[in-house]
């Protein structure tokens, strides 16, 4: 009878945006109609559509190659004619528990770089490590980086994208935070000015209180028609796109991002005149359940190949091959055909594992990057190593990683 044996790794989970929260109602009608305007305005525009989508495309294409640019700078966006620039730094003093939240979520939001210059601003996606921004703040080209509320930096890549609502999914390349925000289950017609977000002003994120007017029709990317867009009734910078819009709990109303008024002149000509609004959490998180398979945190491996076994009262994985360029192999760990000549992993940072599939499970608690200490029983003698997890390479000689197979 032959053994089941197992090649080792981590098999990451698609992880979507948190708890789901209820349906948005109507917006409030905006005080000058405008919603209501632009809906009667959607059919009798029609014929202007391509002279709209040409000015988005002109609009989404400039920001894009400014996008670095503008971060350096403090331009003043949006906002309807006639309202204030609100930039209240923090709740009335005696709301210590909504200060403590609101500072809590601070550290799910993130500043995104490229070669150590500020783009903008994302949030991190609770118990899932990945970061939600505005897809024009990236601009063009690759070397992205995202810096967390400590100071440490991670690289990412873009995973998913969205032209029409300006919203990009980064996947970190290396470690694995551990605050991010979760979904709000209030309702942002309802919050009025009992929201807050965090721009980036003079290259530090800070925390300001804004206020939400209702929802609209825009005109997104690729012309497509933004039917629940949230109107925001401050004034904001373009360094502020790609912020996170919280309630008093912390939780997440919208995201921050770029789209396109649609207006018409007497002459009949169209006009696409460039505002910020916010991307509502169900947009959100219809853009995350369309995310590919791929775009997630890279699997930490350890490149080892072992089966279950026991010497005496003591079980653990018995190692049959090691990978020469796996993290393993680096820390020393030995694996044989031959009992005698390979070791048994018996722990994973304390924790016992007696078969591969818990050692596997243990493993997949750590990201790349990330050191784990292994206990190890060899040669009739218990040892400890520490080892840092790497991505497993396109084809790690020790066979896939994180799924079994019978040999």
């Amino acid at each position: 009878m032959r053994k089941r044996t197992w090649s080792v790794g981590a098999f990451s989970l698609l992880a979507i945006l948190v708890a789901a929260p209820t349906a948005f109602a109507d917006g409030n009608e905006d005080p000058n109609k405008t919603a209501a305007n632009t809906a009667r305005n959607v059919s009798r525009q029609a014929r202007s559509v391509a002279g709209y989508a040409e000015k988005v495309a002109e609009h989404y294409d400039a920001n894009s190659d400014k996008a670095a640019a503008d971060a350096e700078g403090t331009e003043e966006q949006g906002a309807d004619e006639g309202t204030a620039d609100v930039v209240t730094p923090a709740p009335a003093p005696g709301d210590a528990p909504v200060q403590q939240k609101l500072n809590g979520a601070r550290d799910g939001v993130v500043t995104i770089e490229r070669n150590g210059r500020v783009l903008g601003v994302g949030s991190v996606l609770a118990g899932d490590g990945r970061v939600l921004t505005a897809l024009s703040n990236l601009g063009h080209g690759n070397d992205l980086d995202v810096r967390y509320a400590d100071g440490s930096v991670s690289r990412v890549r873009v995973g998913h994208s969205d032209r029409a609502w300006d919203v990009a999914l980064l996947v970190p390349q290396n470690g694995r935070w551990k605050h991010g925000l979760r979904a709000s289950r209030l309702k942002p017609a309802e919050l009025g000015s009992n929201t807050h977000m965090f721009g980036l002003h003079d290259k530090k994120v800070r925390l300001s209180r804004t206020i939400l007017k209702g929802e609209r029709t825009l005109i997104g990317g690729d012309s497509a028609l933004l039917r629940d867009a949230i109107t925001i009734g401050s004034k904001l910078h373009s360094t502020d796109v790609g912020s996170p819009i919280v309630d008093k709990n912390g939780d997440v109303v919208a995201m921050v991002a770029r789209a396109c008024a649609p207006l018409e002149t007497a002459e009949g000509e169209a006009v696409c005149s460039p505002v910020p609004y916010g991307v509502p959490v169900g947009a959100l998180r219809a853009f995350l359940s369309t995310a590919p398979a791929n775009a997630v945190a890279p699997a930490p491996w350890l490149g080892v190949r072992g089966i279950a076994d026991q010497v005496g009262t003591t079980r653990g994985v018995r190692l049959l091959r090691v990978d020469p360029k796996s993290p393993a192999a680096a820390a020393g760990l030995q694996g044989s055909p031959v009992r005698e000549h390979s070791d048994l992993i018996v722990a994973v940072n304390g924790a016992p594992v007696s078969n591969p599939d818990e050692l596997g499970t243990e493993i997949n608690k750590y990201a790349v990057g990330e050191s784990v200490q292994l206990l190890l029983l060899g040669n009739g003698k218990f040892r400890e190593v520490s080892m840092t997890l790497r991505a497993a390479p396109e084809k790690p000689d020790a066979g896939p990683s994180g799924r079994s197979r019978d040999e």
